[in-house]
């Protein structure tokens, strides 16, 4: 278990603050360490929500890239019956497995979930096995021990909102890079966001790696869920 804050600068990894990268899921090939399956973890942070119907996730580290087996890209879809047409309110937690051709079974023990309406805060899609809501574009997105995910409004270099870099590089632009150790987020670990404090303000700060912490222990990973230490109440409506 890793399980401490990681040292560095300060430096705000959204362009402008819409939706951070909240927890990432790296399940990588060892018995003894978080075997859950590739994911990302979202969080909706702009006031009036956000539609993500049209922006991307990738792990290349380049739009030049060249997508493969263990590099690629997918949309969130603008088809009709989207969800991601829709508003996603703030505080909205969307879980997106990444789940190449291998892993598609193990993460579709998961159950998809696209209401908005239903009271519990998350969206949930398999990112190879959710046609309606997600496009599957080039290559298979598979986390690696030294590797980056981004998430873009656009398929340009400055198009990225956010981005995360272990041990590698990402030459995206549009937000600067929050950048991890390679152990953060080696082949079977899982890291996720601490902000300081309970303000939005706070939530946005993603891009200080003091403000992550890592373990390799399958019960830290909390995929759509509140990140372990971390009072996310400022997000909970309050009732009438």
């Amino acid at each position: 278990m890793v399980g401490l804050l990681f040292a560095g600068t300060t430096a705000l990894a959204q362009s402008e603050g819409d939706v951070r990268i909240n927890e990432i899921g790296n399940s990588g090939t060892r018995n003894n360490t978080y075997t859950g399956g590739d994911f990302v973890e979202l969080l909706v942070l702009k006031a009036e929500g956000v539609k993500l119907a049209g922006w991307y996730l990738t792990d290349l580290s380049t739009p030049t890239g060249t997508a493969k087996e263990t590099e690629g890209r997918v949309r969130f879809s603008d088809a009709e019956g989207s969800v991601f047409r829709q508003v996603i309110p703030q505080g909205t937690y969307v879980l997106v497995w990444l789940s190449s051709k291998d892993s598609v079974a193990e993460v579709a023990k998961q159950k998809e979930d696209i209401e908005l309406n239903d009271g519990n805060n998350r969206i949930t899609v398999f990112a190879y096995n959710s046609p309606k809501h997600m496009d599957g574009q080039e290559g298979y997105i598979n986390l690696t021990g030294k590797d980056n995910l981004v998430l873009l409004k656009s398929w340009s270099r400055d198009g990225a909102v956010d981005a995360v870099v272990w041990g590698g590089t990402s030459k995206w632009t549009g937000c600067k890079p929050t950048e991890l150790p390679a152990e953060a987020l080696t082949n079977g670990a899982v890291a996720w966001f601490v902000p300081r404090g309970k303000t939005v303000q706070g939530f946005k700060e993603s891009g200080d790696p003091n403000c992550w912490k890592s373990s390799t222990t399958a019960t830290d990973a909390t995929p759509g869920r509140t990140n372990n230490n971390v009072d996310d109440s400022i997000f909970i409506p309050k009732k009438e």
